[in-house]
């Protein structure tokens, strides 16, 4: 049977604990990201919490401030919130050991614990940092359009070689859409190896899983091996391109995909009792 109850914080915060279905030693925390509400897209948190209920991991599905649409919703710096959160989590459960991270933001702000925290063990990326200057993210792109076909070819073809249309009369230039990196909280270009190296080094587990709704900035595996250096070949990370998913998970069967994966992925990195 599925037990879960309420956490309520002092700053009015609301979190669901899934508690694990025997002695527990590790505690997944899986937060909002974007305009997506902690039970995730699809209850796709609510669905991956009661599965890893049978396999001794407690989930913890709860929206924090700074994260996404929250952003100005913070108080105090997100670490500062997040260590606390951890420090409640350990009290509720006994555990010491955590896993964070979830989908886009949220995956920006389980990196970010992962290199302040100690006790966090295991991060979960989806959709997570990348740099889309990489030449191996043009031959990705060269790659998807090659498949496409002729038809597609003569499609772009006629865009590029149509004429925009005049801006109205005293507008001023049209300013270009902001970039994934000016969205999301990345750190400075190239830190991202240095960081990834430290928390392998420290024995942290990472799985990372990227989507087709990531293509505006990732589109070819070499992108993540290049980008994050030579700590990607360590057994500690996992790595997963599905360019046939999209960001949401939207169909059941991606959702099963993912499930499968991440289920997976904890029973062999982290015992099959965590």
């Amino acid at each position: 049977m599925i037990r879960e109850r309420s956490l309520l914080f002092e700053d009015g915060r609301l979190a669901i604990l899934t508690e694990a279905q025997g002695p527990a030693r590790l505690v997944l925390v899986l937060s909002n990201a974007g305009f997506i509400h902690r039970m995730g897209p699809f209850r796709l948190h609510v669905a991956l919490a009661r599965q890893l209920a049978s396999l001794g991991v407690c989930t913890v599905r709860v929206d924090l401030p700074g994260i996404g649409d929250s952003l100005r919703a913070a108080s105090r710096p997100q670490l500062s919130l997040a260590g606390e959160l951890l420090d409640r989590l350990a009290q509720e459960t006994g555990c010491e050991r955590f896993i964070v991270g979830g989908i886009c933001s949220a995956a920006d702000f389980g990196w970010s614990l992962a290199l302040a925290d100690p006790r966090v063990a295991g991060v979960l990326l989806l959709d997570a940092l990348a740099r889309r200057e990489l030449p191996a993210y043009r031959l990705g792109q060269f790659q998807l359009h090659w498949r496409r076909g002729p038809r597609a070819w003569l499609d772009t073809l006629r865009r590029r070689l149509r004429p925009r249309p005049a801006q109205e009369a005293g507008a001023g230039p049209r300013a270009a859409p902001p970039t994934d990196a000016e969205l999301r909280d990345w750190p400075a270009p190239g830190s991202e190896s240095a960081q990834l190296a430290k928390l392998v080094e420290r024995g942290t587990e990472l799985l990372f899983v990227y989507t087709g709704g990531a293509l505006t900035y990732f589109s070819h595996p070499r992108q993540f091996h290049t980008g994050y250096g030579q700590a990607t070949r360590s057994p500690r990370v996992r790595f997963r391109f599905w360019p046939d998913c999209d960001h949401l998970f939207y169909r059941p069967e991606h959702r099963e995909r993912l499930l499968g994966e991440v289920s997976c992925w904890i029973q062999q990195r982290f015992g099959e009792t965590p």
